[in-house]
């Protein structure tokens, strides 16, 4: 390329060239000296800076090198402190750049860069002041430099809080700042030890100082860290997380910033504290501060889990203050998100909660005249829908206003035109006022301790009614305001339903009075009502408040208490005036009953809430009652009200007044009552009793209870007169004392209570009947009887003129308590718990005072006890045969408990003292009675099918009669009266139709301290046969009778006849004649017995004299011994068979031991009415056989009979002979007399006659050698061979 160059031009730039370098090589070791004199010159060198730059500027060291063609100041420990604001800023290192060139041309020094490292910035100032002020001649310096580089600056500031100095932490800053011409570029970033505060990045013409000289931009990021640094120039302790975003832009002087802001978790503490969890927004601000525009978008915080939306919002400078504008945005939300937030104080917080605004704000204006005065000037206009406020404290809650609003600081006005409205005021109202819709204007002012709600016109819909309403309110904002909390409230209505009421009556009246005004008024029609409250909310009643009420009612159901019969009112009034309310109408109805007055009032007081109730009529005697009995004032006459039946047409003037404490009725009641009867009648149900032609003045009085004047009625069409009062009465609380005398007659009682079947008695005797209603009811019936006979065995009948008093008393226990005493005579206590049953006690002892009954009722039936002296059951025969035994309805239940009576007799006959117990219930009976000789108890009971094969049989009823004990010495004292009228029961009567299928058993029969045993049987009835005694088993005497005994007893025209069958088991014989009562005459262990006897007439005339029949006696071995001479009747057969007394008499007692031992003995008895013929009674023994028959004549007590005795001859040889004639004799005796038995027999036969009496018979000897004894047929006669025979026979015998 040299080589290109022409030689003239190269011989002129080489020398140039060499010239250049020389002069560079000059300039730059001249440089260099120069700079190596620097620190020499220092001083003057901080001079002329400090001149320069408005600052007092100052260097530690200073030294230069030369960089390229550039020369380099490096100054060390370089402070700037600015003479105004004592800023300093002190550089560890600093180097400074001149640029030559710009230098020789402007003639001054022209630095083109300034490098800064690790500067060391202090600075302070006071928390809440405006932006840091950069020094003037710090600017210039600043803006000096082509490029600024500040590396690793660390800027420490402090900072005052109220006194209270606090130390900034130190951040570190990067700055590179350069300048190409006019155009200036930015980097910076500020980190702190936690990360990193801001970074940001710009460029723009002009000096960045002064906005009108300005034109550029700059962007960048502020983390949550930075913001919290920000904070510290506040009076704030604030930590965030997240970033903002900004572009700041300046174009023609006019700024433009536009943020974006996503914080979270942001926390303040302070004087004013903030707990956020998230900050949102996006915004742009135009102008500068003074003149400045702000547009919010998207805005959204949220706290405590809440979220709220910001609407858009603009903020514009107006003058010295500001105005907001914003649309649509909801305020539950915001109130949510501010409580949530901490932002607000815990008492605004408190009040937020308890408030609850809710609602919607369409649009809002607000203007605020100034910042640092907010209050002072202030103006609003806004749209509200659907605004809500929870009641607090006494303040109202309000639910669903749309208004519209203006205010400022002297007081608002809302114009309100709203559907769906409710006011809540707990305190005073249950439930909330409903309207449908309101218009109308509402204003308020406040002063700095009090709201005043005031001017309040308003036109109300309600479903069922409107109103037009004026309302005004003062709300204190604390308690020590001067201002007391106080509404005034008027509402008028027209026709509308009483029930509206609850709408506008304050249930701060007592309890007592709003319930019966809630209550009070259940139906009925308002024609016109106002309605006025003036007053705080003190307790009702207070001096300070008034409640009124004025109405017009029609078509009222008066329901004044509860449970009572309400009034119907055509036409009313009602007045309530603070403390009292009232009612009244000139035309009712009350039940069924006409009113032509009716008058109702409420006094409430501090002790006391009073209801007064006044009521007229002239109704008919009948409706007065039926509407009297529906009154629980008159609760306690109900007793007496509710007995009565009324009737009659004549009108009956009647006037109620009623008085009692809603709080304490019970004993604050007071009633009185006046009724003018005429020509009524009445009918009680307890006395099933009608009383006609009553009239009279009756009147009730709570505390005296009823009283009469001039009653007079008729009762059985006999006059009766009445008296009632107080002074009748017997009891402390007496309701109703009354007497009634009167004449009553038998048929007229009998009549009365409907007995139809005949009494013995007859007559007429006075009455008195005293009737005494208290706590309970009684009622005392008396009379003497005097003039009325008793037909009746004593101790129970009397005469015509005979006194005997008797008191029925009817007691109200809780059951109806009848109680009877007769004088000296009964004692009764009944119970009829409903009808047709009974149950009563009957005590019979006499007794000279009424009988002190226990107070529980009876149990159902008829029990009865106590003591008879003497009763003989003969007497009551003709009395109980007036009754009827036809079956009827199952009775009561009868019980016999302990009866005693303590001589029990019969016709006369004393049986000894009784005790009875006994239960009858239906057709199940049982009984035990006791008597010194007898002791036994009776049973009837229905027996159960005994298999599922005979469930469908009918139920058999079954009787037993259970004899315990039975001592037959008590029988003889009455057995021969009973003997005397003995007849068999009617077996259609009671006691045959009780007496058939019973069973009958004897378990101890007794003769004084020996048992004689026991029997078992059954009484049956049949029909053409009649009473049947039959199976009677057991062991009696000592035999054991068999089921085929049994005795018949029938009665027929002819007359009556007892039959007896006898089958029996005899045992020990002599054990049994010892139980009978005579010495035995008989041993025997075995034997057995069959009889079929009759006689005329009843068991009890049994005569041997009079019966028929036969008898079959059968007895094993045993003995007869020593003759009787005690026995009587039956028993003197007995003797006639005793052989020993007749072998005694025949002189054989030499050739037998004392009696006559038998291996077997037995024979027939044929009775016929006074004759008894033994065809063959026979005995046979080892010592012999005897027979014995005979004719005997029971009537003449005489016999004619036979006794044959055969004796073995070989035994009856003379034991001499036998010896005598040796042995061969003997044994020959004994062969003969076994092969020939029947000669044998004959030739040692004897044949005796016996006759005469039966105590003495004659016993004589007659003939011998015959075996057989021929009794004569009846009506046959002996032959004369026979004849013949006989004599000769007889007189070879002797």
């Amino acid at each position: 390329m040299v080589s290109v160059i022409p030689k003239s031009l190269g011989r002129t730039v080489w020398p140039l060239m060499v010239m250049a370098l020389v002069g560079l090589a000059i300039y730059v070791s001249g440089g260099r000296l120069l700079l190596g004199a620097l620190p020499r010159v220092q001083q003057g060198i901080e001079h002329q800076l400090s001149q320069r730059f408005s600052g007092d500027i100052r260097i530690g060291q200073i030294s230069g090198a030369m960089e390229g063609f550039s020369p380099r100041l490096d100054l060390t420990d370089f402070v700037v402190l600015d003479n105004q604001t004592g800023a300093a800023i002190s550089l560890p290192e600093a180097s400074i750049r001149l640029n030559p060139w710009e230098s020789l041309l402007s003639g001054a020094p022209r630095f083109d860069e300034l490098t800064l490292i690790g500067p060391r910035v202090e600075w302070s100032g006071e928390s809440g002041t405006g932006a840091i002020t950069i020094p003037a001649g710090l600017r210039d310096f600043l803006t000096s430099f082509a490029r600024l580089q500040v590396r690793d600056a660390h800027l420490i500031g402090e900072v005052d809080r109220g006194g209270a100095p606090l130390t900034l932490e130190s951040l570190t800053v990067d700055i590179d700042l350069a300048r190409d011409r006019s155009r200036r570029t930015l980097r910076i970033s500020i980190d702190s030890p936690d990360g990193r505060l801001m970074s940001a990045k710009g460029y723009g013409t002009g000096n960045p100082f002064e906005l009108s000289q300005f034109s550029g931009e700059l962007q960048g990021s502020l983390s949550g860290a930075g913001v919290s640094f920000l904070a510290q120039w506040l009076p704030w302790d604030l930590t965030a997380k997240g970033q903002a975003d900004f572009w700041f832009a300046v174009k023609g002087g006019q700024p433009t910033a536009v943020m974006q802001v996503n914080l979270t978790q942001i926390a303040a503490t302070g004087p004013t504290p903030l707990n956020l969890d998230q900050l949102r927004l996006e915004s742009v601000v135009e102008g500068p501060f003074d003149q400045a525009r702000i547009w919010i978008d998207d805005a959204s915080l949220t706290a405590d889990d809440h979220t709220f939306s910001l609407p858009r919002i603009h903020i514009h400078r107006l003058g010295q203050g500001w105005r907001m504008l914003t649309n649509r945005f909801e305020v539950s939300p915001l109130m949510a998100a501010l409580r949530g937030s901490e932002l607000l104080p815990d008492k605004a917080n408190e009040i937020l909660k308890a408030l609850g605004p809710a609602g919607i704000v369409d649009s809002l204006a607000l203007t605020l005249e100034a910042l640092d005065q907010p209050l002072h000037r202030w103006e609003l206009a806004a749209r509200v829908t659907d605004a809500t406020t929870d009641p607090f404290r006494k303040v109202p809650g309000l639910i669903g206003i749309d208004a519209s609003i203006t205010a400022n600081e002297e007081g608002a006005t809302a114009w309100i035109d709203t559907k769906d409205f409710e006011l809540v005021l707990p305190s005073v109202y249950r439930e909330p006022i409903r309207l449908t819709s309101v218009l109308g204007t509402l204003e308020g002012r406040w002063q700095r301790d009090a709201l005043f709600l005031e001017h309040g016109v308003l036109l109300g819909s309600a479903s069922e009614h409107d109103a037009a309403v004026q309302f005004e309110i003062d709300i204190p904002f604390s308690k020590q305001s001067s201002v007391p909390l106080e509404m005034r409230l008027a509402a008028s209505v027209l026709d509308a339903p009483v029930g509206i009421r609850d709408a506008y009556v304050p249930y701060r009246m007592p309890a007592p009075a709003y319930a019966w005004l809630q209550q009070a008024l259940p139906v009925g029609q308002i024609e016109s009502g106002v309605f006025l409250w003036h007053g705080g909310f003190k307790p009702y009643g207070h001096p300070s408040q008034t409640m009124q009420l004025a109405a017009d009612l029609s078509g009222v159901t008066l329901d004044y208490q509860p449970g009572w019969p309400a009034a119907r009112l055509t036409e009313s009034q009602l007045r309530l005036d603070d403390t009292r309310i009232d009612a009244w109408s000139v035309e009712g109805q009350l039940a069924e009953l006409s009113l032509v007055d009716t008058a109702v009032g409420l006094h409430v007081r501090s002790d006391a809430i009073w209801l007064d109730l006044q009521m007229q009529s002239n109704g008919k005697p009948g409706e007065i009652l039926s509407a009297l009995e529906q009154l629980p004032a008159l609760s306690k006459a109900y007793s007496v009200m509710r007995d009565l039946t009324v009737g009659g047409d004549d009108p009956t003037a009647t006037s109620v007044n009623v008085r009692f404490d809603l709080r304490n009725l019970g004993r604050t009641l007071d009633v009185d009552v006046d009724v003018a009867l005429t020509n009524a009648t009445v009918a009680s149900a307890l006395l099933d009793l009608q009383a006609a032609s009553l009239g009279g003045q009756l009147r009730y009085r709570t505390q005296t209870g009823f009283e009469s004047t001039g009653i007079t009625a008729r009762v059985f069409d006999r006059q009766v007169a009445v008296d009632i009062g107080p002074d009748l009465a017997t009891a402390p609380d007496t309701l109703l004392a009354a007497q009634l005398d009167f004449e009553a007659a038998v048929s007229d009682v009998l009549s009365w209570r409907g007995i139809n079947y005949p009494l013995p008695a007859e007559g007429v005797a006075a009455v008195t009947v005293g009737i005494n209603v208290a706590s309970e009811v009684a009622v005392d019936i008396e009379s003497d009887l005097k003039g009325v006979s008793v037909d009746l065995p004593l101790p129970w009948g009397k005469s015509i003129e005979a006194r005997a008093p008797l008191k029925v008393s009817w007691r109200d226990r809780e059951w109806a308590a009848w109680e009877v005493f007769w004088f000296g005579r009964a004692s009764a206590i009944t119970d009829t718990p409903k009808a047709g049953t009974i149950a009563a006690i009957l005590d019979v002892t006499p007794r000279t005072r009424p009988l002190q009954w226990p107070l529980l009722a009876p149990e159902p039936g008829l029990r009865v006890t106590g003591f008879l002296p003497s009763l003989d059951p003969s007497d009551w025969q003709d009395t109980l045969a007036l009754f009827s035994t036809e079956a009827g309805p199952p009775g009561p239940t009868v019980t016999i408990d302990a009866l005693k009576i303590g001589r029990l007799l019969w016709r006369g006959e004393e049986l000894g003292d009784l005790s009875l117990n006994a239960n009858l219930e239906g057709e199940t009976l049982y009984a035990g009675f006791e008597l010194p000789w007898l002791r036994g108890q009776l049973q009837q009971f229905t027996s159960a099918p005994v298999s599922d094969s005979a469930a469908a049989l009918q139920t058999s009823l079954e009787r037993e009669l259970r004899i315990e004990y039975l001592d037959l010495q008590g029988l003889p004292q009455v057995s021969g009266q009973w003997a005397e009228r003995a007849a068999p029961p009617d077996p259609q009567g009671a006691l045959g139709a009780w007496m058939r299928q019973l069973h009958v058993s004897v378990e101890g029969i007794h003769r004084a301290d020996t048992k004689l045993g026991d029997l078992d049987l059954t009484i049956d009835y049949v029909e053409g046969e009649g009473w049947r005694f039959r199976e009677v088993t057991g062991n009696f005497l000592g035999i054991n009778w068999l089921p085929k005994t049994r005795m018949i007893w029938q009665s027929s025209e002819e007359g009556e006849s007892t039959t007896l069958s006898l089958a029996a088991e005899l045992q020990n014989a002599a054990t049994s004649l010892t139980l009978v009562g005579v010495a035995p005459l008989l041993e025997t262990e075995r034997g057995r017995l069959d009889a079929e006897w009759q006689w005329p007439g009843s068991p009890a005339d049994f005569e041997l004299t009079a019966m028929s029949g036969d008898m079959e006696l059968e007895m094993g071995a045993g003995s007869f011994v020593t003759a009787n001479a005690e026995a009587t009747g039956a028993l003197r057969l007995l003797s006639l068979l005793n052989l020993s007394g007749l072998l005694r008499r025949a002189n054989m007692n030499q050739l037998f031991d004392p009696g006559v031992t038998f291996d077997s003995a037995g024979g027939s008895f044929n009775f016929s009415q006074g004759d008894l013929r033994i065809p063959e009674f026979s005995i046979e023994g080892s010592g012999g056989y005897f027979t014995f028959s005979s004719d005997i004549d029971l009537v003449a007590e005489t016999l004619d009979g036979e006794l044959v005795v055969t004796l073995p001859l070989v035994e009856n040889i003379p034991w001499v002979a036998a010896l005598a004639g040796g042995l061969p004799v003997a044994a020959g005796t004994y062969l003969i007399s076994k092969v020939f038995e029947d000669q044998v027999n004959q030739l040692s036969s004897g044949i005796y006659a016996v006759s005469g009496d039966l105590d003495n018979p004659e016993v004589a000897f007659e003939r011998v050698f015959d075996a057989t004894s021929r009794l004569p047929e009846v009506g046959d006669q002996p032959t004369e061979d026979q004849s013949a025979i006989d004599a000769a026979a007889s007189s070879s015998d002797r």
